[in-house]
């Protein structure tokens, strides 16, 4: 295991400061929000062992806002914020689902939603619901900022539209038709604090007798959280009959591309994302 004991940790009391010493100081440095995931794969030697930017105490990246047909999450936002937040109850509540099962108590009170997305691990549970809702990232440096759409963000397994000198700032979406619905499922091999082998969400929107509009969404197979575009344009404009939802649970597989880990191997990750879609879809059918 590595010391970390004479890593030094900046402590900056505005976004600019903290703009200004990564600016400074290159890739020399390493921003540390929660320290969650980056201090645990530190001390194992999964991350390069850097000096530390710590920007948990910026009281301006922790909010949470509904406005103009919005909903704004500052990047240090914890998922205890988030799980709790009347705006996401009340038009994304399973974006709270999914914050609930972040981990421990422990965990939800320290870990942020930005952290979450620049570890960018495809299993990350803040991530499908966040694509089943086109939500955007604002990325801040010092010439100036930028907002990138969450399926563009990610280029890879561990790769994202970031430099080093910027940071990402905040995560919005439009609220979504109040007509329509969401669901988040996580598959873990034990209750409690476990990483997703499979996880995703579900949106859809009904009328007359048919699915007008769906979203899906899976992480953990695959090297980014995808979108099963495959599914959602069988069940555009289709009946919700069992049949329709079977088909376009099984159409999953042609978006997703599985492998074998110590959590499961690429078959029952394939089985596991067909049958939740199922199960979701036939839940929002059913409204339960």
């Amino acid at each position: 295991m590595v010391s970390l004991y004479d890593i030094q940790v900046f402590t900056p009391r505005t976004l600019e400061e903290a703009l200004e010493l990564l600016d400074k100081m290159g890739g020399r440095t390493k921003i540390i929000a929660g320290g969650t995931d980056l201090i645990i794969q530190m001390r194992h030697g999964l991350a390069p062992r850097r000096d530390l930017i710590n920007i948990y105490g910026l009281r301006e990246l922790r909010y949470i806002r509904e406005e103009h047909g919005m909903v704004r999450i500052g990047a240090l936002t914890t998922f205890s914020e988030i799980a709790a937040s009347e705006p996401i109850q009340k038009h994304v509540p399973f974006l709270a689902e999914a914050a609930n099962t972040i981990g421990s108590i422990q965990i939800m009170n320290k870990a942020t939603i930005g952290g979450n997305l620049v570890n960018a691990s495809p299993a990350a549970d803040s991530l499908p619901p966040l694509y089943v809702l086109d939500a955007s990232v604002k990325i801040v440096g010092r010439k100036g900022e930028r907002t990138v759409s969450i399926e563009r963000f990610y280029k890879g397994y561990k790769k994202m539209d970031i430099a080093p000198d910027e940071i990402l700032a905040e995560i919005s979406f439009k609220i979504p038709d109040t007509d329509g619905r969401g669901l988040f499922f996580k598959h873990g091999l034990r209750l409690g604090d476990a990483i997703s082998v499979v996880n995703g969400a579900v949106w859809m929107r009904r009328r007359e007798g048919v699915i007008e509009d769906v979203k899906i969404s899976l992480g953990a197979v695959a090297p980014t959280v995808v979108r099963a575009r495959r599914s959602e344009e069988i069940l555009k404009g289709a009946k919700p009959d069992d049949e329709n939802l079977r088909q376009a649970a099984r159409a999953v597989i042609h978006d997703i591309s599985p492998i074998d880990d110590v959590r499961g191997s690429a078959g029952y990750r394939a089985e596991m994302a067909v049958n939740y879609v199922y199960m979701a879809l036939k839940r929002l059918v059913m409204g339960r």
